[in-house]
């Protein structure tokens, strides 16, 4: 009887082998997918945040628009939501970049907006800086 299963299973660890490969091979597919959504083009890894003096600037950097979403929160004192004239990139060769736009919906201690750049060479790493915001004198959010 021993002799007669073993016959007709003798196939199993041949479909388990390929039961395997294909579930690794779909892993791998699935983990690839994920990958690429991370190093999606237009969007520069996840968000940076800088808190201090009670403000927490959160900004995503948007590659291929040359452009920062930004969000400053706070409870303790209203911001000044002219950021495009106390921002700038400094690059990796320590040039000054000027924003050409901010464009925000909010002001306060809530504020948001899309503070925009002209095109600029960010392969080497750049700084956004931000200058007087409740007392801290320049905010560095390095790329």
């Amino acid at each position: 009887m021993l002799t007669e299963l073993a016959g007709k299973y003798k196939f199993m660890p041949s479909l388990t082998m390929i039961l395997l490969i294909v579930i690794a091979f779909s892993g791998c597919a699935g983990s690839k997918e994920t990958h690429a959504h991370a190093s999606h083009p237009d969007l520069s890894e996840k968000p940076r945040k800088n808190s201090e003096a009670g403000v927490t600037i959160t900004a995503e950097y948007h590659r291929n628009a040359s452009e920062f979403r930004l969000h400053l929160h706070t409870f303790s004192v209203t911001l000044d939501c002219e950021l495009d004239n106390i921002s700038y990139i400094r690059d990796s060769s320590g040039n000054i970049i000027r924003p050409e736009a901010w464009e925000s919906g909010t002001c306060g201690q809530h504020v948001e907006g899309t503070l925009k750049f002209p095109k600029f060479d960010d392969s080497n790493g750049f700084e956004l800086v931000i200058q007087d915001i409740a007392g801290a004198k320049e905010r560095v959010i390095k790329w």
